[in-house]
């Protein structure tokens, strides 16, 4: 098994002459789950492995690195999208947790009335099967190191809106590296609300008591859901906050729905790059998420740290507002996409196993400061 502190089996731009299929170093295979869910299962020969499924938007499921995991599965695991889930938090009831759950592109945060409409849990992206535009293998002997994978999503109902998501995960060999591009445009003839999150979900044994979040900027609040459907939010001193950096052992009042977290603006670095992660030092791992400040400007992390395995935390960088108009004065509380507008992101996740790495990434952390509450 390779160690953290190991090289991969290919880093070079050319191949050593010993194989020839390249999945014996990495690549992209087409897989459907005995529930009928396709899947598309990524190996990046750096150690880095993890599951998209393609039935859930291409969003990323399962992911390890070398013998651990990285990231939180809830009970229910992968299953076949439904529109039954669609409504109040019928979300949770299909969710399987995962790396990357993508929220929106109309809607995010709780289930809310507005402008008319009733929004649902998190929106209906992740519940939204994705057409398969093009899968490339890496080609080594050509000097083609990276895998693609092209998927389209369309969120669309008669007389609009009409949502359309390009979206491209790519991945070189030898890197422990996911970068994913997307692009969301209103294809309807009248402008559409637009929200859009990436929910990053962490889990045992990355997740661990004393495991450290990585991030610096401003807390606009503290948000606590309690009871469904409803948000009640406290306020917070600077120095609870800060102690919210370091995860702790499960909660027995977290048991149920019970759960803490803070809304941010992060503080970029001087290219306007945000980036924030979790390092874990008993395990000498680290990940770390960058993202474009002007596209995500804000985050939440969440936590739940539930007894009885319901442990898990999220990063979760997003546009638009989790709470709606009528709570979030944020500039950005309501958002729009005119007709033809388009808005594109990009998020880079990447592993962080060598102490160089973890030194990098530790440079990121710093303070989070009060700031004038955004919420009526």
């Amino acid at each position: 098994m390779q160690k953290a502190n190991q090289k991969p089996a290919f880093s070079g731009t050319r191949p050593p002459g010993k194989f020839e299929n390249v999945h014996q170093i990495g690549g992209i295979r087409m897989a459907t789950l005995e529930n009928g869910v396709r899947i598309a299962l990524m190996e990046t020969g750096s150690g880095l492995r993890f599951t998209v499924a393609l039935d859930r938007g291409g969003d990323i499921v399962d992911a390890r690195y070398n013998e651990h995991a990285l990231a939180y599965l809830t009970p229910r695991g992968i299953v076949p999208p439904s529109p039954a889930y669609h409504t109040g938090l019928e979300w949770l009831r299909s969710w399987p947790g995962g790396l990357i759950t993508s929220c929106g592109p109309e809607s995010i945060g709780f289930p809310r009335e507005q402008d008319g409409e009733v929004t649902s849990l998190h929106g209906r992206y992740s519940n939204t099967p994705a057409t398969l535009e093009s899968a490339i293998n890496p080609d080594p002997a050509r000097g083609e190191n990276d895998m693609i994978l092209r998927l389209i999503s369309s969120d669309t109902r008669m007389f609009g809106p009409v949502y359309e998501v390009k979206r491209e995960i790519r991945c070189t060999l030898g890197r422990p590296e996911i970068r994913i591009t997307d692009e969301v445009t209103n294809r309807g003839n009248t402008r559409a609300a637009h929200h859009w999150l990436y929910h990053c979900n962490l889990g045992y044994p990355l997740l661990d008591k004393g495991a450290q979040f990585i991030y610096r900027g401003r807390a606009e609040h503290w948000v606590h859901p309690a009871p469904p459907g409803e948000t009640l939010l406290q306020p917070i001193s600077t120095a609870a906050m800060n102690r919210l950096k370091r995860a702790s052992d499960p909660l027995p009042e977290h048991a149920g729905a019970g759960e803490r977290g803070l809304l941010l603006e992060v503080e970029p670095d001087r290219k306007g790059i945000c980036h924030v992660g979790l390092i874990n030092s008993r395990l000498k791992l680290g990940v770390e998420f960058s993202f474009v400040r002007t596209a995500l400007p804000r985050m939440a992390n969440w936590q739940h740290y539930g007894p009885g395995g319901c442990y898990v935390t999220a990063l979760e960088p997003f546009y638009g507002s989790l709470l709606g108009k009528s709570l979030d004065k944020h500039r950005l509380s309501e958002p729009y996409l005119e007709p033809g507008q388009g808005r594109t992101y990009h998020l880079t996740f990447r592993v962080c196993a060598t102490p160089k790495e973890i030194r990098e990434l530790a440079q990121h952390d710093g303070p989070v400061m009060e700031k004038r509450s955004l919420v009526k």
